[in-house]
């Protein structure tokens, strides 16, 4: 049976980066004081719309994408329970993306000023929260470097993967199984495939043993061949900091 985070806050994500005091955890705990239930298809922002505020992703999945003037959807980005949702656009007059939700889920909205306070009163949930920031920046970029320079099957190899690691590294209990509410359609829009060829792609990876895609999960068939094929590393996606921020930190005593 397919694998899937169960609810994940904030906290679980940062702590990753560094060690957080009891006063940084109830800092961060002030962002998720108001879950909410949402739906699928829920939109939680639309381009051009004032980042007034942002959102921590407690369960469940979401997307960010482009809509051309024709109408066509193009998706930038996907959000994982445990993901701070909205930093990369903070500092902008206005968001460049929607956000919908991929799947039923809880978030915790908060106002964007709220951070200013964090940063005022804690220098190591200053850099967390950049780190976070700056990981996703990566994670984008790494996957654009895939789509264009790899063909079919490394760009499915690489994605699968992604997604793998970072389902992973928020919950340990996910195995090579697991749950993954994308439709071909979706990996299209992400990978900028047709549905076809994604389909065809799919068929010819679970015919050499690499993977098997259905309709909500996907299993893992062979993890070296993929990492071989996608020329994926996961090292790259380090947790580590810069030594030289770190060291200039307070120490994260009891408070």
């Amino acid at each position: 049976m397919a694998t899937a985070p169960q609810e994940v806050c904030v906290t679980d994500n940062l702590m990753h980066f560094l060690e957080l005091s009891e006063t940084d955890k109830r800092l961060l705990a002030t962002l998720e004081q108001t879950p909410q239930p949402v739906a699928k298809g829920q939109q939680l922002w639309k381009a051009s719309e004032r980042p007034d505020t942002l959102y921590t992703l407690r369960r469940g999945w979401a997307y960010s994408m482009h809509r051309s003037e024709s109408g066509e959807e193009q998706v930038l980005d996907i959000f994982l329970p445990g993901d701070l949702m909205g930093i990369r656009e903070l500092t902008f007059p206005a968001h460049s993306t929607d956000v919908v939700m991929l799947t039923s889920g809880v978030v915790c909205p908060f106002p964007a000023e709220r951070l200013l306070d964090i940063y005022q009163r804690s220098p190591s949930l200053t850099l967390a929260i950049h780190a976070a920031a700056a990981r996703q920046q990566v994670i984008i970029s790494k996957r654009l470097v895939n789509i264009l320079r790899h063909d079919a099957r490394a760009k499915i190899a690489h994605f699968v993967l992604e997604l793998y690691y970072r389902l992973k590294r928020v919950d340990e209990s996910v195995h090579r199984n697991f749950a993954v509410p994308l439709l071909q359609s979706d990996f299209g829009k992400l990978l900028g495939m047709t549905k076809v060829h994604v389909s065809r792609t799919l068929s010819e990876m679970e015919n050499q043993g690499l993977l098997r895609k259905t309709r909500k999960d996907i299993q893992i068939l062979d993890l070296d061949r993929l990492l071989e094929i996608s020329a994926f590393d996961p090292m790259k996606l380090t947790d580590q900091l810069n030594p030289t921020l770190t060291a200039a930190l307070p120490s994260p005593g009891p408070s």
